[in-house]
């Protein structure tokens, strides 16, 4: 029997429909958690004492990166991210950007918005910046964000919204046709932020037009950052520290709950992408947990360095990779991942009059393997992961093998505001070396360097290799006293 015209039209509509779909660009949603630590979540399996049934549910039907690494603390993982590169080519590996000093992204760097707005899409921060602030060229709003909407220090008060007593809760907007707006938010103490944050983003979501426009909304948690707190609704416990934790969690899960149902309400969940992860371990504290992990925040062991990790969709035709992943992702590779997604960078490409791609990126575009795993073969197999000239020491990954350069686990010295530190081979004591095999030993339990001669000699050959193409590291700046909010002026904002 010869199928009827009636049939072959179907099947053209239908692979019209499947096309579109998978030519659609989603939307990204991208949640950066602060602080979580590997034994903060239920689906790594590294603790029985926090239940994160939303994040366990999401993570086990998408694609779980067993191998996600970051830098050591906040302001070099955010600034790895925006940039494609490594921390210490950013010169900012010592420490985060504090208050009332010029500390700030360098302004030549192309920042991660900027590329994917060029490629169509609505561009928006919800929450932490944490990348300087002391010109209006560092804030989010000039550097590639449509609008942002949270707060500029590390770390602020989770109700009255405050940093070492002066508000720091900010809106601002920015287009080519109306320029910078700027708000100070001062209207809402007493609220929490989760809530603030919901509310935020609801708004960004009724005011888009998603069908002609994709979003990429960037949600830069305070959780669960110090200081350790939620309000008495989430918590299950009050027994141990571990209480706070949870409800700290519940908290987070709760407004990932209202993301989400933000997204379903206005047609855009199931065209949308959710990358997850940690900006580093957890610190040092008995509230928080890198589960059976090595270390703490601050620190070059796997505690300090490897996240938790996912990637989700319900669109299958978005994300086809399902389950879970042992190859290496670095923070900075979501750069290159995220504006291959988005439509890559012929776009920005015209509008730069050729001037596209900046040099000496680190970030690897791991797309497709992510996405659709169109190879078996792992994008990376090794990652720089910090090079210190103040402390005089460095980490690095090739394959299994971890390789630690230095007294890392003691060293105090401290960085000197007035001074430039060259990277240099004298710059590093290649002699004092710790190795393990991650694979096999992921709590790093035993150094083999002295069993594996070779093999640490390739990997230092590997981190003397990267000294020429790092940035001199300069330390905190000094306080300008000029960036001081004042009783006139009674938040922060850009005092240059």
């Amino acid at each position: 029997m010869v199928p009827s015209n009636k049939y072959w039209f179907s099947v053209l509509v239908l692979t019209v429909i499947l096309a579109n779909a998978v030519a659609k660009k989603p939307h990204i949603l991208y949640i950066l958690m602060d602080d979580q630590g590997y034994g903060d979540v239920g689906y790594t399996n590294q603790t029985d004492d926090i239940k994160t049934p939303l994040l366990d549910k999401m993570a086990r039907e998408g694609l779980i990166l067993d191998r996600h690494y970051s830098t050591w603390m906040c302001t070099p993982t955010r600034a790895s991210i925006l940039t494609g590169k490594y921390h210490s080519k950013l010169g900012i590996q010592y420490g985060v950007f504090v208050p009332h000093t010029e500390q700030c992204l360098n302004k030549t760097e192309l920042l991660l918005p900027e590329v994917v707005r060029h490629n169509g899409y609505a561009t928006h921060l919800v929450g932490k910046w944490h990348l300087g602030y002391a010109h209006w060229h560092c804030m989010p709003c000039m550097r590639g964000f449509d609008t942002a909407y949270g707060f500029i220090n590390g770390e602020t008060d989770w109700l009255n919204h405050t940093c070492g007593g002066y508000h720091d809760f900010y809106e601002c907007a920015y287009s080519a046709e109306t320029g910078l707006r700027w708000d100070a938010l001062t209207d809402d103490n007493g609220t929490y932020t989760q809530d603030l944050y919901s509310r935020r983003v609801k708004h960004l979501i009724q005011h888009h037009h998603h069908e002609q426009t994709p979003m990429f909304l960037y949600l830069s948690m305070q959780s669960v950052h110090e200081p350790y707190f939620a309000p008495a609704e989430y918590y299950d416990c009050t027994d141990n520290d571990r209480c706070t934790m949870q409800a700290m969690m519940n908290a987070s899960e709760k407004l990932l709950e209202d993301v989400i149902s933000h997204f379903k309400e206005a047609g855009m969940w199931d065209d949308t992408l959710v990358i997850y992860h940690s900006d580093n371990g957890a610190p040092n504290k008995n509230v928080a947990s890198n589960g059976n992990l090595r270390g703490y925040k601050h620190s070059l062991w796997e505690g300090g360095l490897r996240t938790v990790g996912f990637l989700y969709s319900v669109n299958h035709q978005i994300l086809r990779h399902r389950g879970r992943t042992s190859c290496y992702v670095h923070v900075s590779d979501w750069y290159q991942t995220i504006i291959s997604i988005t439509g890559g960078w012929e776009a920005y490409s015209n509008a730069a009059d050729g001037n596209a791609m900046p040099a000496e990126l680190d970030s690897i575009d791991q797309s497709s393997y992510l996405l659709s795993k169109s190879t078996n073969t792992c994008p990376r197999t090794s990652i720089l992961l910090h090079m210190d000239p103040v402390k005089r020491i460095a980490a690095a990954i090739k394959n299994q093998y971890k390789l630690l350069i230095g007294n890392v686990v003691s060293d105090t010295t401290p960085c000197r505001a007035t001074q430039y530190y060259e990277l240099n081979l004298q710059s590093f004591n290649f002699t004092n070396v710790r190795m393990y095999n991650i694979f096999s030993d992921p709590n790093e339990t035993t150094d083999i360097s002295d069993d594996y001669p070779h093999i640490v000699s390739v990997i230092s050959n590997y981190v003397r290799g990267t000294v020429n193409h790092q940035a001199p590291l300069q330390c905190q700046l000094p306080v300008d006293e000029d960036g001081y909010p004042n009783d006139d002026v009674p938040y922060y904002l850009p005092w240059l």
